[in-house]
């Protein structure tokens, strides 16, 4: 427990991978750097919407518990979608994405080999990915607009980066991250939301 710089509230980290935490007071962007908090700014409003999901909700993924401990929201030309940063119990962390009613959960995965520019992606062209074949399904630019609570790398609030989104076998699908060099793979599946047995949800009318 450590206090918040800009407005004296008190700020947990409930994970050890958390590098950055959002002011639930103030909205002060904080970097935690070994015993010392750095305030990076402020961070925008989250947009509103109808997600059940909140921090502190608590899942399983196959058995394994987690706890919902941070969000980005990110924005794109048609709308916007969240991404659910999951502390799971054995220190793992993994993300929930949320968009038009679909959840996917991911994990960042080393690759087997570089992943290719985003300009040599075709919508509809395929990847290898480890012994799996995946197919281009969409090809993005998104800005990170605004986020709460922990999450695990230090997010570039209000700059946009390219993203490439890819099906593959059954409900299997990857991201291509190119917000860095050399760019992310997230790994993951389609989930239906009952099956992650979450408690702990916001209230929703008509739910």
């Amino acid at each position: 427990m450590t206090n918040c710089p800009s407005c004296g509230a008190p700020v947990s980290f409930k994970s050890s991978v958390t590098l950055l935490a959002v002011c639930a007071y103030c909205r002060s962007l904080l970097l935690r750097k070994d015993l010392d908090i750095e305030d990076l700014g402020k961070v925008a409003q989250l947009m509103p919407d109808g997600s059940p999901v909140q921090l502190g909700a608590e899942g399983k993924y196959k058995g394994a518990p987690f706890a919902v401990i941070g969000r980005i929201q990110m924005r794109y030309p048609e709308g916007f979608w969240n991404e659910w940063h999951l502390n799971f119990i054995d220190g793992k962390y993994g993300w929930l994405g949320e968009a038009q009613g679909l959840y996917a959960l991911s994990f960042k995965t080393d690759p087997a080999a570089p992943l290719p520019e985003i300009e040599k992606l075709a919508v509809g062209g395929e990847i290898g990915l480890g012994s799996e074949t995946y197919t281009v399904r969409d090809k993005r630019e998104a800005e990170y607009a605004s986020g709460e609570g922990e999450l695990p790398f230090r997010v570039p609030f209000g700059e946009k980066a390219s993203f490439a989104d890819l099906s593959g076998p059954g409900q299997r699908f990857a991201t291509i991250d190119y917000s860095e060099e050399p760019p992310l793979l997230f790994l993951g599946e389609y989930v239906p939301f009952d099956s992650l047995a979450l408690t702990g949800l916001k209230e929703i009318e008509g739910w």
